[in-house]
């Protein structure tokens, strides 16, 4: 009887033995296929452009202008997500999804107006990416060339986004009816161009805003380096002068009608010049007045549209007042121009160093 029962321990013992064999081979083998599926993650392309939405899920009337022009199919809302984990260079990266990044945009039009239809006259004359980093404490500007050729998001008379057009960042605003939707579009435009980056919020400001703006930072000085000859002659190459009124928009707004360069590169080096020179004020004056930002938020609301809330905006001036504020930053490309169209290319491995080394973080293998 009792070499019976030690036989029968003995045979549940290798029973028990198997089975911890037989799951410790099951979980090795999950483990497997899991670290392959990551590794196939991690080794996509930066460059991934998702899934197309059908045309068959349009209108009949959105899938004919959509053939029509030609338009590209619209990339599926999953694939509209940065790559959490990628390889660059041949080193492995993660995105950094602790940053706070708002889209800064000026709007060509005077005042905010809404259209009666989904196209319109307004662009963006100016593009501006503030991305702050609480792991560094630093706010990264990107200012963004209005004439980057991108892939747009295309808007019919239905209010639908039935495709994308190869066209200028700026016309981005022109799609929508010239508010929350206008601007929405402008932030997908270049979440797409900057493969796919994630922007939490946008403030999108006409440009009779600048003398606005200018005046209540008491006017920024900057050192005149065109020649205004013609377009505001106060404004006398080789001096240095404190901005005021109408004087501000000439200064950053200026383009065609400049001798010296009728691309948008010389007017984005002096937006450049204006908007860090305005920064500093605009700190040193949220710093030393509680009431600043509430008084600016009243003066500048006929100009503005954003989708953040009050909180949201004092939290981002938080941010601005306390973070180290670095140089402003721009893609590097060429602009080519014709008497009738500007368009600018970005050279692309700098667009993607810029992209992996602002919004990614390196992962220690």
């Amino acid at each position: 009887m009792e070499q019976k029962k030690r036989y029968v321990s003995r045979k549940k013992t290798i029973t028990l033995a198997v089975l911890i064999a037989v799951l410790a081979i099951g979980i090795a083998a999950a483990v497997l296929i899991l670290l392959s599926r990551a590794e196939r993650s991690m080794e996509k392309s930066i460059e991934g452009a998702g899934t197309a939405v059908s045309r068959a899920a349009l209108s009949e009337q959105d899938a004919a202008l959509a053939e029509e022009l030609g338009l590209a199919p619209t990339p599926a809302p999953d694939s509209l997500r940065p790559e959490i984990t990628m390889y660059y260079d041949g080193k492995p990266y993660a995105y950094n999804d602790e940053l706070s990044v708002l889209l800064i945009i000026g709007v060509d039009d005077r005042q905010v107006t809404e259209y009666e239809y989904y196209h319109n006259h307004s662009m963006s004359d100016f593009l501006l990416l503030a991305v702050f980093d609480p792991r560094t404490q630093t706010c990264l500007p990107i200012q963004l060339n209005r004439d980057t050729m991108a892939d747009i998001p295309f808007i019919s008379d239905t209010g639908a986004v039935i495709g994308t057009i190869r066209q200028q960042l700026a016309l981005a605003h022109s799609y929508g009816r010239g508010l929350e939707d206008s601007c929405q579009n402008t932030v997908d435009a270049v979440s797409m161009y900057l493969y796919n980056i994630d922007i939490d919020n946008y403030f999108a400001l006409t440009m009779e805003a600048i003398p606005q703006l200018n005046d209540l930072v008491g006017g920024v000085t900057v050192p005149i380096e065109d020649d205004f000859t013609g377009v505001d002659d106060t404004l006398i190459q080789g001096e240095t002068v404190t901005l005021s009124g109408e004087h501000t928009e000439n200064y950053v707004r200026s383009r065609m009608s400049m001798q010296d360069d009728p691309t948008n590169l010389a007017r984005m080096r002096r937006q450049r010049t204006f908007m860090a020179a305005l920064l500093q004020k605009l700190r040193d004056a949220y710093r030393q007045d509680s009431g600043f930002l509430m008084r600016s938020y009243e003066s500048l609301s006929p100009y503005l549209v954003t989708d953040c809330s009050l909180e949201q905006l004092s939290a981002y001036a938080d941010r601005f007042a306390d973070y180290t504020v670095l140089d402003i930053v721009t893609p590097a490309g060429e602009a080519s121009y014709d008497k009738a169209n500007v368009e600018f290319y970005a050279d692309e491995d700098a667009l993607q160093k810029l992209v992996v080394e602002t919004f990614y973080i390196p992962v220690d293998e």
